[in-house]
């Protein structure tokens, strides 16, 4: 499900955002150029992605201009008039006990690479409160059952410097088992409420109903 939108449901080739130069105008304004996460541009075509189609104007990517060496694969959505809209890093799989401690490192560790990118996130750590995993043992339990959250958000109203067309950056922990995880990281393009609604469009024109949703992670 989409990250920005709903609950229940990394890792990247970050765009640092370059320093800017001063001429000795006192009118000189930083330069933030374009995010191109994993070397991946918006508006870039399926034929420019290439890949493999599995769904909902969905990519799953194998190989970018700029892999993270924390990913296993990637995943795209491309509209045939929009383009690259949306970007997703899957991490490779993190082994660990019950209490998560070496995906939770991993995840804090690709949440400070994107801080230095994008500045302060909006981070959850929670547990839902009806839950029985309670217990520090039941760490990957509680986020395997979806009843344990753990995520950054970077938006306008983090006041994150996200630059021009990115509107939201998301990291996510998800835990296959009580054993094993992984973290993800997203990637919205100020396009990609139209790239929705052409793939819904062309899906319900083709009639495969309504809006396909993407691999989950958080809302």
């Amino acid at each position: 499900m989409k990250c920005a939108r709903a609950l229940a449901t990394l890792a990247a080739g970050i765009v640092l955002f370059g320093a800017w130069t001063s001429y000795g105008q006192d009118n000189s304004e930083p330069f933030v150029p374009e995010a191109t996460p994993f070397g991946l541009k918006q508006g870039m075509s399926a034929q420019q992605l290439g890949g493999e189609a599995i769904g909902g104007g969905m990519y799953k990517l194998t190989s970018v201009p700029s892999p993270h060496p924390g990913m296993e694969f990637y995943v795209a959505q491309v509209s045939p008039l929009t383009g690259l809209c949306y970007v997703k890093g899957v991490g490779k799989p993190v082994r660990t006990s019950g209490y998560g401690t070496e995906l939770q490192s991993q995840f804090e560790n690709v949440r400070a690479e994107i801080s230095e990118a994008y500045g302060h996130p909006r981070t959850v750590d929670m547990l839902l409160s009806d839950s029985m995993w309670e217990g520090p043992r039941d760490w990957m339990a509680g986020l395997a059952e979806r009843e344990r959250l753990l995520f950054a958000h970077w938006t306008s109203e983090s006041r994150a410097t996200l630059g021009p067309h990115l509107t939201n950056v998301f990291v996510g922990a998800t835990a296959k088992t009580s054993e094993s995880g992984f973290v993800v990281v997203e990637y919205y393009f100020d396009n990609e409420p139209e790239c929705q609604q052409e793939v819904d469009e062309g899906l319900q024109a083709t009639g495969y109903g309504l809006q396909q949703e993407r691999p989950a992670t958080y809302p």
